[in-house]
């Protein structure tokens, strides 16, 4: 902000407040009568334009009969923006309305109002409803205190203070006594659009653009800036003071959109030379992002999140208390300033940086005990720019200037508050270096600054560049999604969704591993034009009971049953329907881990997103997203694109595959046998029989064809005997075995005397088996009777044999067989919920290794356990893609960490790109997981 602003008239009103009846019949029931009914009153104009007629005269009438002041109306109309938080849901409001009615305990009026969108037509809100149901009840009182327009933000701002230290259940609030005052003395139509307000609905429907417009040009592009209506109201009071570029700045005492590092997947010396060879490199920290602005010499304090939530009474309203302020030391000459920070959480005890989930609760443990560190553990506030200083403001100074200025005016004060270190780098050597110390410490990654960068509020530019080693065995950033239906069971699973945007519903129809290329920034200012969700996944892992409990009480009364009510347009799902379903308004966001993504035929039609994740883990919940600030399709189509490799990258490109290695994942003894071609033999398997091979063979799992030739190679090559008479009198009678996989003319003709033709899957199981296999219906390709009879007593009601123990590609062809689907639909949910729970190839794709050094039966403990569940064990650490520690000697176990991440480090130096390493983890990562029957996230169980 530049020093003028300060010294500016601010707007003021000569007239008295109005009342809110008269903001209520001069802007809001004449907007609603348009949305309601739009055929009406003027109907040959365009919506817009009687839109613009009803805004622009009501914004007139307001400077015109009560001043330029429009902010008591503003937080009225736009209540959505206002930072006042009034806890209140549907539901709460519904069972406060009902107890202030004093109808008793789940009463017919309660139940129909909890079932409002049932009944709700175009326009309509639950604040129609509740008013409807108040009007049946009583009448509207005859004497009455009237409310003005401040007098209502009085009682909000009471509200507010209310709902926060006193709970946000609903008898808190049919108790409170500012709410019964605004009920007695509101009149109906009042009294709707206070339930509006209230709710934090869209009083105005979607004309928040045409009303600010309206008041001043600059509005709009303003309030995206700085995201609070005091400043807008203050600043852009005058339509003809038009702001300067400069004048989108900082605002001392609001939160602004902080400055975003870029994400890119390129090699070290494009990102040092994007940099322009001149640039900081920091840790990047596992935190959250908050801003400091520091006022009257220390007096006053504010703490604002990257979304602007007020966290001043966590960390301390001056420097005289709370967890972090008293610990402030800036030189005696700041009247005012702002800084920009990372607030970790800090282990005292092992001087290390804890995750980031514990951010807060160290902050509350602190505040509780008033300093006494009970856990161990304390908020940490690491400064990492300077962005205002004594009504001045630096974010169009150069980084280089502004951190030689924040070293000079902030004194670091141990454990509690410091400066984030950085060091300025000219190549991609130092890049490399420095991934290479991050690794090592095992931190999250490095952030470049370009050293002559300005700070961009809100923006997402090339200036910042974040790099992160990537870890193996895991699927991109973690996912925020919405949940938008549900199948109900022991434990409900969560149908989540993601965002399409407005500008991408055409490249919807596009194939996932289609390449779009979209600008961040430009996504960054799309996010709030959803036009629809659409069906991602199902997430029913990671959530405990206390968080399903918490979900419920969030949206009870919100699902709808799809049997009876189909779902909205605002929803698409795929095959899988689920049997309720949730306005996205209505529901909550949920973090997600995946494994990766899960990109199958059956998926692309089981999902409408035409792909889903597999092994999908819910880390928590949300409560600081709302459903448009959801992952969006775009963001998906981003992360493929990154994870597809490039053909001109050498250390990406894969060896071609030769023409025997097959889908089919045949044992190697098999491999061997299928180029076979000179008679020596590698088993006797068929030893003593006959084969009379007809044709060639297509697995169903495989397009590719085994010839008749190859197949003939297997027999030989496992002992069996050829011929090439199958009628002839010399065979030994049921020594012969006739192959087939096709109805030829010939093998008709053999059908028709009766012989039995086996299909060739038959070689390929006693092959694999290393051992003849009995007969199953999966080898039968033509028998008697008596013999189909006798095959189907050797597998179960799945056709899984009885005998052959099950590979995963067999367990995957039975899932998708149609034998499968008809036997599956007719069990019960329970037996369905404990199939569920088979801990089946849990770690298969796991290769695990476990360094040498400690105990002997500890090691073998857990090896024994990974192989129990599917994993593999690595001999050496380039052959892993997860490290586990195991418990033992404190000493001993830091000593091995630490050497391991300076051996995973050198992975840096091998690649043109950030590498992919395994993770290292503590043994109750393999107990949570088996415990879950889902690999959980790595980061939370990481051996420190």
């Amino acid at each position: 902000m530049n020093v003028e602003i300060n010294d500016q008239i601010k707007p003021h009103n000569f007239a008295p407040s109005p009342d809110f009846k008269w903001l209520c019949d001069e802007l809001f029931v004449k907007i609603d009568s348009i949305q309601k009914q739009p055929g009406k009153h003027g109907a040959f104009k365009p919506l817009t334009r009687r839109y613009f007629e009803i805004i622009s005269f009501f914004v007139k009438l307001w400077r015109k009969t009560v001043g330029d002041n429009i902010y008591p109306a503003l937080i009225l109309i736009l209540p959505y923006r206002d930072h006042r938080i009034f806890n209140i849901k549907d539901y709460t409001l519904i069972k406060a309305i009902c107890s202030f009615l004093k109808l008793p305990v789940k009463s017919a009026t309660e139940k129909r109002l909890l079932r409002w969108k049932r009944r709700a037509g175009k326009g309509v809100k639950l604040s129609d409803f509740c008013v409807e149901e108040i009007k049946r009840r009583r009448s509207e009182p005859l004497t009455k205190e009237k409310i003005t327009i401040d007098k209502l933000n009085e009682c909000l701002d009471q509200l507010a203070e209310e709902r926060t230290t006193r709970g946000r259940g609903f008898k808190n609030l049919a108790d409170s006594v500012i709410f019964k005052y605004c009920l007695d003395n509101m009149s109906f139509t009042e009294m709707k659009y206070y339930f509006d307000i209230i709710l934090k609905n869209r009083v105005i429907g979607g004309q928040e653009h045409t009303f600010l417009n309206c008041w001043h040009p600059d509005a709009r592009d303003y309030l995206s800036v700085v995201s609070d209506l005091k400043t807008v109201a203050d600043k852009l009071w005058n339509p003809s003071h038009r702001l300067k570029k400069n004048d989108l700045g900082i605002n001392i005492g609001l939160p602004f959109a902080p400055f975003l590092a870029k994400r890119f997947n390129m090699s070290y010396d494009k990102i040092a030379h994007k940099l322009r060879g001149d640039f900081y490199i920091e840790e990047k920290m596992d935190g959250e992002r908050i801003q400091l602005h520091y006022m009257k010499y220390g007096q006053e304090l504010k703490w604002f999140s990257r979304r602007g939530t007020d966290y001043t009474y966590l960390y301390g309203e001056n420097v005289e208390c709370g967890t972090v302020a008293k610990y402030l030391q800036l030189d005696p000459k700041v009247r005012e300033c702002v800084l920009d920070g990372e607030m970790v959480s800090f282990n005292t005890t092992k001087n290390s940086v804890l995750p980031f989930g514990l951010v807060k609760s160290s902050a509350r443990e602190s505040l509780t005990t008033e300093g006494i560190l009970t856990q161990g553990y304390r908020p940490l506030y690491m400064v990492i720019d300077f962005l205002y200083l004594n009504g001045v403001s630096l974010i169009d100074i150069p980084l280089n200037i502004r951190k030689h200025y924040l070293s000079s005016i902030l004194n670091p004060y141990p454990h509690a508050v410091d400066l984030i270190h950085s060091i300025r780098c000219f190549d991609e050597t130092s890049i490399k270096s420095s991934l290479e110390k991050a690794i090592i410490m095992g931190s999250e990654g490095i952030i470049l600054k370009q050293s002559r960068s300005k700070y961009e509020i809100g923006a997402r530019t090339d200036n910042w560049i974040k790099i992160k080693p990537e870890y193996l065995e895991q699927f991109g950033e973690n996912l925020d999604l919405v949940i938008i239906g549900r199948d109900l069971g022991k434990k409900d699973s969560l149908m989540c969704g993601l965002a399409v945007l407005e500008e991408t519903e055409k490249l919807d129809s596009q194939p996932i591993n289609h390449v779009i290329d979209l600008d961040s920034d430009e996504e960054e200012r799309r996010r709030r034009s959803i036009k629809k969700l659409i069906s991602f996944c199902t997430i029913a892992n990671g959530i405990s009971e206390d968080e399903f409990k918490q979900i419920e009480r969030e949206t009870k009364g919100k699902w709808k049953k799809t049997e009876s009510q189909k779902p909205p347009r605002i929803l698409e799902f795929g095959s899988k329907i689920p049997e309720e379903w949730i306005y996205p308004e209505d529901s909550i966001v949920l973090e997600i881990k995946a494994r990766s993504l899960d990109n199958t035929e059956s998926s692309s039609k089981t999902f409408k997103a035409g792909c889903t994740l597999h092994g999908g883990y819910c880390r928590r919940i949300r409560y600081d997203k709302d459903w448009t600030e959801c992952y969006t399709l775009t963001e998906l189509w981003q992360e493929r694109k990154k994870n597809i490799p490039s053909p001109k990258d050498p250390n990406n490109e894969k060896p071609k595959k030769s023409e025997t290695n097959r889908k089919l994942q045949l044992s190697s003894r098999l491999d061997q046998t299928l180029s076979y071609d000179d008679g020596a033999k590698i088993s006797n398997i068929f030893d003593g029989l006959i084969f009379y091979v007809i044709s060639d063979y297509t697995a169903s799992q495989d397009p590719k064809r085994i010839t008749k030739e190859e197949l003939c190679n297997l027999v030989s090559g496992h002992g069996g005997k050829l011929t090439f008479n199958a009628t002839s009198d010399n065979h030994i009678r049921g020594k012969l075995r006739i192959i087939s996989s096709k109805y030829t003319l010939e093998c008709k003709i053999l059908i028709e005397r009766g012989y039995d033709i086996l299909s060739p899957q038959w070689i390929i199981d006693s092959i694999n088996n290393d051992s003849l296999v009995r007969i199953e219906p999966r080898h039968c390709f033509s028998v008697s009777e008596s013999m189909e009879k006798m095959a189907r007593t050797r597998v179960d009601y799945f056709s899984d044999s009885y005998n052959v123990e099950i590979t995963e590609d067999r367990l995957e062809e039975i899932l998708k067989s149609n034998e499968f689907d008809s036997h599956f639909s007719t069990i019960s949910s329970d037996l369905i919920s404990n199939l569920e729970n088979i801990p089946l190839f849990l770690f298969s794709k796991r290769v695990i290794y476990i360094p040498e050094g400690f105990s002997y039966l500890q090691t073998q403990f857990l090896k024994y356990k990974i192989r129990l569940y599917g994993g593999q064990l690595a001999a050496n650490l380039n052959q892993c893609n997860l490290i586990i520690i195991p418990n033992g000697r404190t000493d001993l176990r830091v000593y091995i960490i630490n050497d391991l991440r300076r051996l995973l480090s050198s992975f840096v130096s091998k690649t043109k790109l950030p590498p992919a390493i395994p993770w290292i983890v503590t043994p109750e990562w393999l107990d949570r997981s088996i415990e879950e029957n889902i690999q959980v996230p790595e980061e939370e169980f990481s051996a420190v």
